[in-house]
């Protein structure tokens, strides 16, 4: 889903650069360890290359806090999870500055995610 989304955006001009995938793991905890969606690398944020044409950056909610991008592919919600809090769901909803996408675990209660948004 998560590589259908971005190659839809990717198609309609958006850059890599504006796409964030923020999860409360680590990247090698994320998205079964895979280091690309489709063609698109996916790199830590903070480095360099997070930023160079092909690449999607990524980062955990908690060193995100207090940063935005334009577009957030919000991952790997799982309910009663140390590190996926109500506060950490709401922190990493809130880094978005024009699209939010939520992609969460089956079994996370649907109104948990209707009570933070």
């Amino acid at each position: 889903m998560i590589e259908r989304e971005t190659g839809r955006l990717i198609s309609q001009g958006i850059g890599t650069g504006r796409i964030l995938i923020l999860s409360p793991n680590r990247l090698e905890n994320s998205l079964a360890g895979c280091k690309k969606i489709g063609s698109w690398h996916i790199s830590d944020f903070r480095e360099n290359r997070a930023i160079r044409a092909g690449n999607i950056p990524f980062a955990t909610i908690r060193s995100f806090k207090g940063l935005e991008s334009d577009i957030v592919f919000l991952i790997g919600l799982r309910d009663g999870k140390r590190n996926c809090t109500d506060a950490d769901i709401y922190v990493g909803a809130s880094r978005a500055r024009f699209m939010l996408q939520v992609f969460h675990d089956k079994n996370l209660p649907p109104k948990k995610l209707e009570q933070l948004f």
